[in-house]
Order: structure tokens, then sequence, then C-alpha cells
């Protein structure tokens, strides 16, 4: 078993089958090639991710979800992509999988169940080199243990803590990136925002009321109070009358549509490159490649 990277994820007795399904399916962890926690009925994903990370001992942290699937070839993909990292910015604290920038552009790919309707592949932006981010999607990220960076305990429920975690990381004067590392996120579509959101989203307005707006995946973090409502009024809005727009349905096995998309072969991890890179004052990685 690798020592380089350990998965964590928070699940509740409901979530057994989901679990099997999906992330236990992935084929590094049901090879034991990769090492899994499960967190079960924590009081929240920051409390479960905190305590897990005192214990931790890989070098990189992966915190995904139960219906996260990682296909053949993933953790090889990020062994190459973390070395890369390194090169560029040996102090990065956070690598998101789909990820936002400072300025609002979605970045890095994945199937999305929930989204099939309308992406009918791969959602997101293909990166030919990691960029700086400023929140990414708590499906999945990886985290640099040596970054020193933690877990806010006093985060409630299980939404935004990536967010948070960039946020401390970026407070503390490291960077965070997006990579091109296409998963399956074999979920439903969420039609409603739910109390837990809501709460979770006044913490976050709170603690970070001095760096707002802040864009994520699930929208922009601000203070602007009529945001919030009108989200909800938004997503209610689809539920009820765009039905064609979002997908309730889940796949039975996930590996099936990793290789009908072609994922292995995207995340064969490139051969010996050399590189010139550099991150820009403007916040933006340069780089230039040639193969050997």
């Amino acid at each position: 078993m690798s020592d380089k990277f350990h998965v964590y994820v928070c699940a509740r007795p409901s979530d057994a089958e989901i679990l099997k399904r999906d992330l236990c399916r992935s084929p590094a962890i049901a090879n034991n090639d990769i090492g899994l926690t499960v967190l079960w009925n924590q009081p929240s994903a920051s409390i479960g991710f905190a305590q897990a990370m005192e214990k931790a001992s890989a070098d990189f942290l992966v915190f995904t979800h139960c219906d996260v699937y990682f296909p053949q070839c993933w953790f090889e993909r990020l062994t190459w992509e973390v070395n890369r990292l390194a090169r560029i910015d040996p102090n990065w604290a956070v690598a998101g999988f789909s990820a936002m920038t400072s300025s609002g552009d979605m970045v890095g790919r994945i199937f999305d169940t929930s989204l099939e309707p309308i992406t009918r592949g791969l959602h997101g932006k293909a990166l030919n080199a990691p960029i700086p981010i400023i929140s990414t999607d708590e499906m999945a990220f990886v985290v640099r243990r040596e970054a020193g960076v933690f877990f806010d305990r006093f985060l409630p429920e299980f939404h935004l803590y990536a967010t948070d975690f960039i946020l401390s990381a970026e407070r503390a004067g490291k960077r965070s990136y997006g990579l091109d590392m296409p998963l399956i996120h074999n979920a439903k579509a969420q039609l409603r925002a739910g109390r837990d959101y809501v709460r979770s989203y006044r913490y976050m307005i709170r603690k970070w009321a001095d760096r707002l707006p802040v864009p994520t995946t699930c929208g922009v973090l601000t203070s602007n109070p009529f945001v919030p409502p009108l989200r909800r009024l938004r997503i209610r809005y689809k539920a009820i009358c765009r039905p064609s727009t979002y997908s309730t349905l889940r796949l039975s096995d996930p590996s099936t549509k990793a290789t009908e998309l072609g994922l292995p072969h995207l995340l064969a991890a490139p051969m010996a490159d050399n590189f010139s890179l550099e991150i820009t004052a403007e916040g933006v990685v340069a780089w230039n490649t040639s193969r050997s």
C-alpha cells in the first residue's frame, strides 16, 4: 500500500451502499494500493477531517465524498501532478479537481451524473498546467499535509469546508491550484438548499467578511443578503419547472462509464517533459513544455 496518499470520507450508515458502489470500487482503493479511512457519524465534515489530519502520516490527504469514483490510473496521474506542483510551488496547500479561479472561471473536468442531461460527457475546463484557485468543490480535493493548514472545527455541517481550507491557506501565504484530474461524481441533483447549507454559508460570511466575494461551484459567497434567498428560489424553480435539465438517476457501475469516456487514457501520466514554469504577477501559471 502506498504511503504517499490516503483517502478520507465522512459517512453515515445510510451511505454504506453508495460507498460500496462508488468510492470503494475505485481500482486503487479496491486493490488496497491506496488506504481509505471512513469517518462514521461525524458531527461535521470539518471536525471529522480535522481529527483525521491529527493522526495522518501520508504526504497527501485526499478528502472526498462517498459517491466519487476514482478511475484506473487516477492516483498514478495524481502522483505526476503533485510532483509537477512541487516544482512550480513547493509550498502549495490544496489541489482541487472542479475548482473556481478568483475571476469566477470553473476549471478541471468531471463527469457528474446529475448534470448529464446538459453536459452529455465531461463537465468543466481542461487544463494544460495547474492554475491558481480560490475555491473547489468538496467532492474531492487533496491537501499537502506539510503545508500546515488545518480544518476549522467550528464550521458547521458538511458544506464549504474546502473553500474555508483554501482561504485559510491563502491567509497563511500559501497557494492552491486546480488540476485536470477527471473523475466520476455519481451524484443526484441537489433540488433544495437545506438549512444545513444555510448554516455553513452564514458561518463563512461572518468569518470571511473582509475577503468577500468568493466564487464557489455552488454560487458566490457574498454579504449581499438577497443572494441566498434568490439562489434558493432558482433551485426550487429548476426542481419544479425544468426537470429536463437534471437527473436524479445514478450509475450502477461507474467503472463502465469511466471506460466509455476514456478516462484511463485521459489520466495516463504524460511522458517526461521539460518544464519552464512560473507564477506571474497576475497569479497565472505560465509554462512551456517540450516532450523529451
